[in-house]
């Protein structure tokens, strides 16, 4: 298992380009720099905590532990800790860190049956060997699902724009060549490889773009175009002190032309079985366990934001700052109340696999956003003035330096750690950075009007309309 080789790997001549120019080497870029950092970090808890960040797979291999299969409640509880702790390195700020992808992988492998075969290759066992690669090479895999939004009223099968998903345009005996896009390439120009897919909604006709393949992200033909960066380069942290640690990168996915071969692919012009990909593998149940950690995460580091700022600006004994604080705090309890029945109520399936209870990863997915929102909402309204009136570290080391020393210390804080806060917050609440994130939380796992549809579907409402019925019983007529 390598956990030494991350930053080696990813310098490998692959085509990122960022305001224009192509990147020379994504692992110093200066704006990937503060991610990169985060997933270093990553791989070095495998060496600093094994117990907690590696496994042993069914061979006795050492793999990371979010790759392990869980064949208990137990197991469940052990990857959420492992979850969390990854998530604690950016405050949950980064949320496709390679523990992602590889619980949603893992996945995939163990309920790869309905994949099938054809003449060409098996993608049931293509699947299978591509979690030993995984596990074997400790890869970091990020993924491209979402299609570009360039005709909403059309089928991606009646389009003719050439980018609005990711097609297959011939095959051969060694494999197949794809042409296409996909958008919202969360953090894939620092990754080793990427998964493209499709979410569910695929109607006949589209079968050509019906696929799941994986690659390198050095591939031929695989161009990564990335938004404009919300770091700030080497502009100082004492500013941006997220931004410039945490700007989780996304991008625009070109292939054009690109060779996969066989072994690679997974689905292959097959719209039942794109449809299926990951609820019918329970991919999304693992994947949603991984971000439900991830969620507490964040949603503990917002609680401390607000508590610090209302104790170091001492607005603590204000009744109506309690209340917003006490909301925060249980809004937080419930998130935690939520990941923890997702392990409880998991069930076994037929292969011994231990799947996260989907009704409870569902209802975090739908009152995280809210919840998270209501907290930034409060810590706006805790010192709003202030986030909005600071000066920079630039000030300070100028000719104003020691007037702004003296003019913006108060009780508790003297001036520098007062305004490091309060741009700490800022970030968080104000700035781009910030505004990233409350858009990430709402629509990162897919439309909230969806998977609340979803959640309609899925659920058992006998439960509840026995207690109407039995009430409706002891009604005299």
């Amino acid at each position: 298992m390598d956990v030494e080789s991350y930053s080696k790997r990813i310098d490998d001549n692959r085509k990122v380009y960022l305001d224009g120019e192509i990147v020379k080497n994504v692992a110093t870029e200066p704006a990937f720099l503060g991610a990169v950092n985060v997933i270093n970090s990553y791989y070095r808890l495998q060496v600093e905590k094994p117990e907690t960040h590696t496994t042993l797979d069914r061979s006795g291999n050492a793999i990371a532990a979010s790759l392990s299969i869980p064949e208990s409640v137990t197991d469940l509880q052990s990857k959420r800790r492992h979850y969390k702790e990854i998530a604690d390195l950016s405050f949950g700020m980064l949320g496709r860190t390679p523990d992602f992808m590889n619980a949603a992988i893992m996945s995939w492998a163990v309920h790869s049956e309905f994949l099938g075969d054809s003449s060409a290759t098996s993608y049931s066992q293509n699947m299978k060997d591509y979690y030993r690669l995984c596990c074997e090479r400790n890869l970091f895999v990020a993924h491209g699902a979402i299609n570009p939004k360039i005709d909403r009223n059309a089928s991606l099968g009646s389009s003719e724009h050439p980018f609005c998903g990711v097609k297959v345009i011939h095959t051969n005996e060694e494999g197949i060549v794809v042409s296409g896009a996909k958008m919202i390439v969360t953090l894939a120009p620092i990754a080793d490889e990427i998964m493209v897919f499709n979410m569910p909604g695929l109607k006949p006709g589209d079968e050509d773009f019906a696929l799941a393949f994986a690659l390198p992200i050095a591939s031929p033909g695989l161009q990564l175009v990335c938004r404009k960066p919300l770091s700030r380069g080497g502009e100082a942290s004492f500013d941006y002190p997220l931004a410039n640690l945490f700007d989780e990168i996304d991008s625009y996915m070109i292939l054009t032309n690109v060779f996969v071969p066989w072994e690679r692919v997974f689905v292959f012009k097959d719209v039942m079985r794109s449809n299926q990909f990951y609820d019918r593998s329970f991919a999304r149940n693992h994947a949603g366990h991984q971000g439900a950690a991830r969620a507490i995460s964040k949603g503990e580091f917002v609680a401390g934001v607000a508590s610090k700022i209302a104790q170091d600006l001492e607005l603590s004994l204000s009744p109506n700052v309690q209340e917003q604080l006490g909301e925060i705090a249980s809004d937080l309890e419930a998130a935690k109340a939520l990941v923890e029945r997702s392990e409880n109520q998991s069930q076994a399936d037929d292969s011994g696999t231990f799947n996260p209870d989907i009704a409870a990863i569902h209802a975090l997915r739908i009152n995280f956003p809210r919840m998270y929102s209501r907290a930034l909402e409060k810590i706006r309204s805790l010192a709003p003035g202030s986030m909005m009136a600071l000066p920079t570290e630039a000030d300070f080391k100028g000719s104003n330096g020691n007037l702004l020393r003296e003019a913006l210390g108060s009780t508790n804080l003297n001036a520098m750690d007062r305004v490091k806060l309060l741009n700490l917050a800022w970030d968080l609440v104000g700035e781009g950075f910030g505004q990233r994130q409350l858009t990430y939380e709402i629509y990162h796992a897919g439309d909230p009007t969806i998977i609340a549809r979803s959640q309609f579907r899925g659920y058992d409402w006998e439960k509840p309309r026995q207690s109407v019925s039995l009430s409706l019983s002891n009604i005299d007529d």
